[in-house]
């Protein structure tokens, strides 16, 4: 697999014994998706790949993708050109959402 590609997957939990027994394949499958490590029902730690854990610890995100995404992408703009609640670009030219319908 090529450095910084991840394949998604879903966050694998082993007890404290069998982490310990696969512990050389559990850091070496941290780069496909994290680890939790449990005792007695209880979630002690988690073995994830170095560049989620700086990530994390910078406070950066991972891009986020969808509509909620695209409007709070949107907002952003707003507010840093200016846009408030009433905000409306200028108009381009052309007709209107009023002339057309």
């Amino acid at each position: 697999m090529k450095k910084g590609t991840k394949r998604s997957q879903p966050t694998r939990r082993l007890g404290v014994a069998e982490a310990k027994t696969r512990w050389s394949e559990v850091v070496r499958e941290a780069a496909q998706g994290p680890t939790v490590i449990h005792s007695r029902g209880r979630d002690l730690v988690v073995v994830l790949a170095i560049e989620d854990y700086e990530r994390l610890a910078s406070g950066r995100e991972t891009p986020k993708v969808g509509g909620a995404a695209f409007l709070q992408r949107v907002e952003a703009l707003k507010q840093r050109h200016g846009g408030g609640v009433d905000f409306e670009p200028a108009r381009l030219g052309g007709r209107s959402s009023r002339e057309i319908c």
